[in-house]
């Protein structure tokens, strides 16, 4: 039996943090204010100096955000005794760029797994090469790939990218592995976990330096907000060096935004059971369909290359999965218009989500890195909802009566 200190996941998700009100509110206010009143101008000059906490300007800091970044910062470190501390930010795309404005030095390089979400590949092959950064490529997905690179003398990074699982191709990183090395050459790693949550992995545990999150995704889980999260046991890290960037090129959230995340996080363990339990089911179904597809990316099926290591650092495999059609681009768009998904470039919502990669997430990056990475034109991702999972497979039937014939 628990003691009368721990709470689950599922506790802590479902029941109120400490509110700040001053009136007992039982659900959390949203304080949409942009500034805060002082008390005197002495208490002013303590905050501002940063020599109290306190609340003075919301991009500075604000009772609502502080509220869901205390909560989150909670779930993620529990059971492994580390005390986290987290920073929220507008999107998960101002989540990695505060972390690389913070760290990079100028120059300087990142290391990243080169199969990764589209819109981070171009943000680090566009905006952060400009200002004269160094993108590295290696194949991540064996350790001593990493660690013969550092061994034989490469360009030291400033730190090491990744996602695992990855998008859109569900290749899974060791990230404990993968972290010692790193660790052994003073490297923070850097760990993009927003297919799984803190519900399913927490690579915090497993010796990542820094993980990122696009709340917008499975941690609010509703599709009505934009949000991102950096969360790290380093406190320094996190209430100085990130908060300071932060600060200054204004990636900061809205007091809204972070009470709908917060809202829609009371549900996550729920929502993730069943949308994982969906998922299994929709790719063993896949995964009979030899004659028309050709594989089927799933860290749940037994056939994955990783799927002992999925087993192993995920607590469940995801509701996240991807296949490979035998067919053509028109035909695979055809498949697509087909099924009475939502077409959405999204992913972590209620209902399933269906997305086309060559032509939407990873249409800005070229074909020959695409297809190196597994995106090939008939690559579709899917991400499965909390629906009955028979209607799921009767409407994925009948899409490959209609594009198959």
């Amino acid at each position: 039996m628990k003691s009368s200190k721990e709470r689950s996941y599922e506790t802590i998700c479902a029941r109120e943090w400490k509110s700040p009100d001053q009136f007992g509110s039982h659900i959390l206010p949203l304080y949409q204010s942009n500034s805060f009143e002082a008390k005197t101008m002495e208490d002013a000059i303590e905050v501002f100096s940063g020599r109290a906490e306190g609340y003075i300007y919301s991009r500075y800091a604000n009772p609502t955000i502080r509220a869901l970044e205390e909560k989150l910062a909670v779930l993620e470190g529990l059971e492994s005794g580390k005390k986290c501390y987290s920073l929220l930010t507008s999107s998960g795309m101002s989540a990695i760029s505060t972390v690389c404005n913070s760290i990079l030095k100028p120059g300087g390089a990142i290391l990243i797994h080169p199969s990764l979400y589209g819109g981070t590949l171009e943000y680090f092959k566009t905006e952060l090469s400009r200002p004269g950064h160094q993108i590295l490529q290696i194949d991540l997905t064996d350790a001593r790939n990493l660690k013969n690179y550092l061994k034989d003398g490469g360009v030291k990074p400033d730190l090491i990218f990744i996602e695992t699982p990855t998008n859109p191709g569900l290749e899974i990183l060791d990230i404990s592995a993968l972290s010692k090395c790193a660790s052994s050459h003073n490297i923070p790693l850097v760990v993009d976990n927003t297919f799984c949550t803190s519900y399913l992995q927490r690579p915090l545990e497993l010796g990542a330096d820094i993980v990122v999150y696009s709340t917008t995704k499975f941690i609010n889980g509703h599709g009505n907000s934009m949000g991102g999260l950096i969360v790290s046991t380093n406190e320094e890290l996190i209430k100085k060096q990130l908060w300071k960037t932060m600060k200054l090129t204004g990636t900061n959230p809205s007091p809204f935004e972070a009470w709908v995340i917060y809202q829609g996080l009371k549900t996550l363990p729920l929502r993730m059971n069943k949308q994982c339990s969906n998922a299994r089911e929709i790719a063993a179904y896949l995964q009979d369909k030899k004659s028309k597809v050709l594989k089927v990316n799933y860290p749940g099926l037994s056939t994955h290359k990783a799927y002992h290591l999925a087993g192993a650092q995920m607590k469940q495999p995801g509701s996240m999965l991807s296949f490979e059609l035998d067919a053509n681009l028109e035909q695979t768009i055809e498949f697509c218009n087909s099924l009475d998904f939502s077409k959405a470039p999204t992913l972590g919502d209620l209902d399933t989500l269906v997305l086309h990669p060559a032509t939407s997430s990873h249409i800005n990056i070229t074909k020959e890195l695409r297809l190196k990475t597994g995106v090939s034109d008939s690559l579709i991702r899917l991400s499965v909802g909390i629906e009955d999972h028979e209607d799921l497979i009767y409407s994925l039937e009948k899409a490959f009566s209609r594009a198959f014939g």
